[in-house]
Parts: structure tokens; sequence; C-alpha cells
């Protein structure tokens, strides 16, 4: 019997040929945004669950979630006891408890990535995982390491998977994918469900005063870069950008690395210079004066030398006066007034307008409010004045309801959010980004026709980005026709109609016989347990990949407990250098004296190029760690070899020496128990087990501690030897 909810499900050949070719293999779908990507997998996920087998949709934001889970709602007849949002106000055991009770389930990757680190999801009942937004799996993101460790079927969906075959290959490989479903708006079958939409290039010309303030900064830029020419960094001054400088800022640090080298230390400086001007005119020229005003401001708390160098600077300070005098008359950017004179007119209309920075979006809503239009900002969670996941919710819910008639949001409002029947998008700056660039644009054409104005300051980095984007999405477009040309579809499909799909009871294999035998496998190797801070997320996802069972919590000392004794504290080279700086380093140590075995672990290829820091007091700072403080220092070049080295320790301690990973070092204890246990521990050759058990025979620290060898060596784990130890430690006197 189906579970789809026929009647409610528009017959879409394209989508019912897309899903069952989906059915049984690995796939990517590429669909233009509106195009009903979340139904292809409803009538997907629909066959696993007639199955009884477990279903994952994952999104990237909560907001999304929560939309799909609602799409899942309208379309499967099934329980809705049955279907679960994973999110992390959810205590872990409860989750725990879901991963077993439930079939469906909707969660951003954060949150599986987390339960899958702790061995908590059955991921053997599982049979499919849906990756929604699936561009995104590429470097570390979470959905790479969720493919990794389910080993299901898989289904990807998105409407841009990258600018570049390579990064569609990324996207591929680190998915999985064997099969690709590729459509356009130019393909017969999809083309008519596509609406009209016209993208229209508004030019904004720069006020006399935008442009001098703009050029006096220019001015200061090109003074690092002709001191950086000078010393033989860069070649020429002219068409230096942000990226070139980023560049150059790290080429610097690897030169650094090798050689102290002082004027290294200048050139690194002035590259930081450079950058914040070249950050000043950004903002300046394709956000506005309140934007530029903020920014440099904030750098007159910024202490950094380069900073200093920044506001110092003749040619910096006449721009400076130039933004205080454009804020002090209220004159913002133009690209504002150009907003409220598109959006002017709206009568029973909706429009959306798109922009890289919060501040922007703030100065944006209050001019539409001012006009008299129901605008709404919509920005993600971050920060003081984030948004929260219900507040984000109710506000698209309100907009699909007509009470507001534009939503001014940041980049989370990009991807697939289901808001229907938009007729204006606007981007207040372009982006260099061919995925963004059609996520935005996608916002509009859904069911009706509209129009996309894209804001354009001239002469500024605003037709860089707009041309940049444009290529990218016509290049974007070949090599999607190319992925079409090398995967042709399938010469008969197993399903043509919505009918057909419905009757897939066999789709797949026999899962169950082909997981025949596997409970019988030998697991006789002891398991390795190690307890993470749930801050050291990256070092945990490569302890997981290890098969070292990773229990992760907020722990008040150290970063990773390998054994009741011994602790380590895993600093990155730049934060061993900034930890010496503040002193913190030193309170860390102190704190680390709790342990028995603590060390102290340094991760990168080089210690000495960060800050401006003179090599003789790292130097220094290590000889404390190791002589005054007792504390050995282990070196790791990356975040792979650091798992490495803890999945070492905790088996030497674990296995080799036959000790309990326990959380000790806590600044409080939870209860008297605890801190009894605690104390109990603390004894040689005592874990928590057996102060457990000497806590249970004696009853109390006080009888333990006066108790006789003989009466010592009769608890499980302590002999002769262990019993003599604690009675010799206990009664001899403090020298």
């Amino acid at each position: 019997m189906s579970v789809l909810k026929s009647d409610k499900i528009e017959s879409r050949a394209y989508q019912e040929v897309i899903a069952a070719s989906a059915s049984d293999r690995n796939t990517l779908v590429v669909l233009p945004t509106g195009l009903g990507k979340t139904i292809i997998a409803v009538m997907v996920a629909s066959i696993k669950l007639k199955q009884d087998q477990k279903v994952l949709m994952l999104a990237p934001t909560k907001p999304l979630v929560n939309q799909h889970l609602k799409t899942f709602k309208k379309f499967l007849d099934i329980d809705e006891e049955k279907m679960q949002v994973m999110n992390g106000e959810i205590r872990p055991d409860k989750r725990y408890e879901h991963w077993k009770e439930k079939q469906i389930f909707f969660a951003t990757p954060q949150v599986v990535e987390n339960d899958l680190i702790s061995n908590e999801v059955p991921t053997e009942k599982f049979s499919l995982v849906i990756f929604d937004e699936a561009h995104r799996a590429t470097g570390d993101y979470a959905y790479v390491f969720i493919n990794q460790k389910m080993n299901t079927q898989n289904l990807a969906l998105t409407a841009s998977p990258g600018g570049s075959k390579e990064k569609i290959e990324e996207v591929a490989e680190n998915l999985a994918i064997e099969n690709f479903e590729v459509r356009t708006e130019d393909d017969p079958d999809v083309e008519p469900y596509i609406e009209e939409r016209d993208v229209n290039w508004l030019n904004v010309e720069l006020d006399e005063k935008f442009m001098d303030a703009k050029a006096k900064m220019e001015s200061a830029k090109r003074s690092q870069l002709k001191k950086l020419k000078s010393m033989g960094q860069i070649d020429s001054t002219s068409d230096v950008n942000k990226t070139d400088l980023l560049k150059l800022r790290g080429e610097i640090s690897s030169k650094l690395s090798k050689t102290d080298d002082p004027q290294l230390y200048s050139a690194i400086s002035r590259v930081a210079t450079a950058l914040k001007i070249s950050q000043a005119i950004e903002l300046l020229e394709t956000q506005g004066v309140s934007q530029a005003y903020d920014y440099i401001q904030g750098l007159e708390n910024d202490d950094s030398k380069a900073a200093s160098r920044v506001l110092e600077n003749n040619e910096m300070q006449k721009a400076t006066n130039l933004v205080n005098y454009l804020k002090k008359e209220g004159i913002e950017h133009p690209k504002v007034d150009k907003v409220s004179e598109i959006l002017g007119d709206l009568e029973d209309e909706k429009a959306i307008v798109f922009t890289e920075y919060r501040s922007s979006v703030e100065n944006i809503t209050e001019r539409l409010e001012d006009e008299g239009l129901e605008a709404h900002r919509f920005i993600g969670q971050s920060g003081d004045k984030g948004m929260t996941q219900s507040e984000q919710i109710e506000i698209l819910d309100e907009f699909r309801n007509g009470e507001h008639e534009v939503i001014v949001s940041t980049s989370i409002g990009e991807e697939g959010l289901d808001i229907p029947a938009v007729d204006y998008v606007i981007f207040y700056e372009p982006v260099p980004s061919s995925i963004r660039d059609i996520q935005r644009a996608g916002r509009t054409g859904r069911q009706e026709s509209g129009e996309v104005f894209v804001l354009i300051a001239e002469d500024t980095r605003d037709e860089g980005y707009y041309w940049s984007a444009h290529h990218k999405k016509k290049k974007m477009n070949k090599v999607l026709q190319e992925l079409k040309n090398d995967h042709p579809e399938p010469a008969s499909q197993p399903q043509s109609t919505l009918d057909g799909f419905k009757g897939s009871e066999n789709s797949g294999k026999d899962e169950e016989e082909e997981n025949q035998g596997q409970e019988e496998e030998d697991f006789s190797e002891e398991e390795i347990v190690i307890y993470a801070d749930d801050r050291e997320n990256s070092v945990a996802k490569e302890l997981s990949r290890m098969d070292v069972t990773v229990k992760t919590k907020r722990l008040e000392v150290a970063d990773f407990l390998v054994s009741d004794r011994t602790a380590v504290e895993r600093k990155k080279a730049e934060d061993f250098v900034d930890s010496v700086l503040d002193s913190r380093l030193f309170d860390q140590l102190n704190e680390l004296q709790q342990f028995r075995k603590p060390v102290i672990l340094v991760e990168g290829k080089d210690l000495y190029s960060h800050r401006n820091v003179h090599p003789n007091a790292i130097r220094g700072a290590l000889a404390t760690v190791a002589i005054d403080y007792g504390i050995p220092i282990i070196w790791s070049q990356d975040e792979k070899e650091t798992s490495e080295v803890l999945k070492s320790l905790a088996k030497r301690e674990q296995e080799e020496k036959d000790r309990e990973v326990a959380v000790r070092g806590n600044k409080t204890a939870k209860s008297d128990k605890d801190l009894q246990k605690f104390l109990v521990a603390g004894l040689p050759g005592v874990n928590t087990k057996i102060a457990e058990r000497l806590l249970e025979e004696f009853s109390s620290v006080q009888e333990i501690f006066t108790a006789s060898e003989e009466e010592l060596k009769n608890i499980e784990g302590l002999g002769d030897k262990k019993a003599s130890r604690i009675r010799e430690l206990i009664t001899r006197g403090y020298k």
C-alpha cells in the first residue's frame, strides 16, 4: 500500500522520471529553484518508508528543516508521531531515544554529526539520507562526514552544484554519487513550469563626496602597497585586490616559519593594514556610509599595529572626516534610494531584498518602513541581535500570508526556503558566486512571472562581482550540459507515472538478506574511549573516523581525557602564542595539575610566525611548561596527526595500563558522591570503577583510608602490589 497522498501531488513527468532513477542509486539531482526537488525526495523516501526503514532529511538551516517537515506531513500518509525534528535544544539522551524509536528525521547536519561522533545514531537502521543544498558537501562540511559514517543510499539535491567541473566532481565524490539527474530551464519537460523572469541591471552613481572619500582610502592603500613593493614582496601596486593580499599574507607567514627576518614581520603588518583599508573601501562603495563609519570606529578599539597605522595615515584621516560628514548629514548610499524607488508602488505584491551585511538590512528595513511599507528583516541566529529559529519561522509564515510586503534578508534567505509568488528580488549588491546568484534569483518566477533587479554602484567592485557571477553561471550551465552528456538517462525507467511509482514495493535490494550474518561478527578488539570537549568538533570527527568511541561534553579542564589520570590540552600554534601573551596558558597549566599525567599538545607547522612576538619569548614559555610545571609537550602537524596521537595515548592508558577514562578535573563537582569518587580515584592503581567498589565496601572515604592491606586486596581490581602501595602512600610522612 502506498504511503503517498497522490491527491496532494501534482503529477509532473520530470519529477517521476527523476524519482524512479534515484530510487536505488546514489543520485545527484540538479533542478532549478522552485521546481519541486523536495517532492522528488518525498517520492524516493516513500519507497523506503513502505519497507519500514528509517530516512534522514538534512538541510543547512533550521527554518529549512522545519519547512521540509511540513512538506513530508503534507504529502505522506504516515503517522506524524513517526516524524522527528532533531536539534540541539533536545537533550542528547532524549535524542538517542528518538533515533531508536522514530522513522523519519529532519535535522541540520551539525546535530547529526555530533550524534554520529558519539555513536548515538543506529546507522544500520537507515536506508536513505537526503542531502538538501548538496553543493555544500565540500571541504570539512558536516555532509562529508555524515556520508562517511552513515553508509546508506544517498539522494543529493541542489539548484546550483558549482561553477566548475572540479567543484561538482568534489561534491559527487564526497557523497558517493553514481547517478546524475540534471535539468535546466531549457529542457522540454521542465520548460512548461518555468515562469518568465526579467533581469534588470541598475547602475547607481555615487555622490561626489563618496567618490572623494573612496579615492583617499585607495591612496592610503597604495601607500602600503608601495612599502610592500620596496620590500620586494610584490612586483606592482596596481590591481592588487583582497584575494591577492590574502595570498601574500600566507606566503609571508610561510617564509617566517623558516627564518626570523624582522623585515618579514614589518611586511605582514603592512599586508594587514592594506586588508583593513580594503575592507573600509568595500563597505563604503557597496554598502554605505553607516557601514564604513561603524568599521572605522571599530578600528579605534583594535590594539593591533595594523589598525593604528590605518588611523594614523594622513589620507585615511581625510577619508574618515568625509565619512563623518556624510554620516552627520544623514546621507546614505544611493542604493537605499533605488530600493525605495523600485518598491514604492507595491500593491498586493511581495519582494525580497538581499544584502551581505546586517547593518544594511537594518538601514533598508528602516527606510522602507518610513515609506509606509510592511518590511521585516530576516537574519541568522548568531549575535546579540540575531533571530531565533521560532522568529524566523514566524516571519516566513507571516510573509506567505501577506502580513509583510517585503523581507530584507542576509544570505540565510538564499537557500531553499519556500517563499512562493515573490514578485521582485533585489540584489543590493552583486555576489561573485554563481551558486549564490542562482539561489537569490530563484526566489522569484516560481509560480508567477517576476523581476530581478541587480544594483551596481558605478566604478566600484560591484561591476567586477556582477560579471564574475555572470561568467561563472554560464560556465556552470556548460558543465551541467557535459554532465548530462556523460551520464545519460537510463534506457528504460522502472516508473513513468505517479501510479506506477506508487507500486514500487520491491525497489532496492532485500537489505535483510544482505545483512544476514553481520550480527555474528567478532568484535573482540577492546573499545577505546576518549572524552572530548564539545568545542573540539574537528578532532572528534577524525577520532570517530578511526573507530574511537568519542563522548562529547563541556570539559572544565583540558580538551581531551584519555584516562582518569591523563588529560590533554590541545593548542593550535597561533593559540599557544596568544595564550602566552594574555597569560591564559599559565592558568590552564595550573588547572591541569589536577591530573597526575597532563599533556600539552601543540598543533601546527610553525610556532613563530603568529603575532609580532620574539621567538625567545615563545621558547621561554615552552621551557616553563616542560621544566617548571613538568608537563610534556607533544607536537603534531595537523588535526589528523593530533587524532592519531590521542588514540595512541588512549590505547596505551586503557589497554596497556588498564586505566579507565573518566571525567576528572572539573572545577566543581556535581555532588558529594562525585567528590568522594574523585578523591578515592586519586589513589595509585585506582580507577573510577575500583573507586566505586571501595566506597560500596567501606561506606566512607575515611574507612578506605584506614583499611588494612588485607582488607584492600580483597576488592576486585586490587591485588597485593596495589594494596601495599596504597597503604604505603597513606601512612608515609609528607617529605
